[in-house]
């Protein structure tokens, strides 16, 4: 495991990608938040608002996923969607989890459903990103666009 944190440096413009992506969804829907985190337990003290608990995701969990999601890659084709399904379904049980005991909560018809399908595009796009940087930002914009036409949010004033 330690190895693969010493290649950091090689994921760091992806996990930039992934946090920008993050920072967008914050900015451009503050007010029409598809999902929203929510203080549980002792999270009241440390992580008050969905804001500062999006943060701490974005700069703690984010770059500990990276390291392994991106570090240990594998090679074979069939292999690559086993592990960007494996992840998506991790990231789907944590926010199973969250759901059930009420630390995030969907808004707008966002669904449990709409998570997974959007973990499976994250998890595509930071592999995409990892080798083709400009295909992945052209695939986030359409994905952005899709989204932008299923949920009608309203544009940010």
């Amino acid at each position: 495991m330690i190895g693969v944190w010493r290649r950091l440096n090689e994921f760091y413009s992806t996990l930039l990608f992934w946090i920008i992506g993050d920072l967008l969804y914050a900015s451009l829907l503050h007010d029409f938040r598809v999902w929203e985190f929510r203080p549980v337990w002792i999270d009241h003290f440390i992580l008050p608002t969905h804001t500062i608990i999006a943060t701490a995701i974005a700069f703690i969990n984010y770059p500990s996923v990276i390291v392994v999601f991106l570090g240990r890659f594998p090679k074979s084709n069939i292999k690559k969607l086993c592990w960007v399904i494996l992840w998506a379904m991790i990231f789907q049980a944590i926010e199973i989890i969250a759901y059930l005991n009420d630390s995030i909560v969907h808004n707008h018809g966002w669904t449990l459903t709409w998570s997974f399908i959007f973990n499976l595009m994250t998890f595509s796009l930071l592999a995409i990103h990892r080798w083709k940087p400009w295909v992945a930002w052209l695939l986030s914009i359409l994905n952005i666009i899709l989204l932008w036409i299923i949920f009608h949010p309203p544009l940010p004033k």
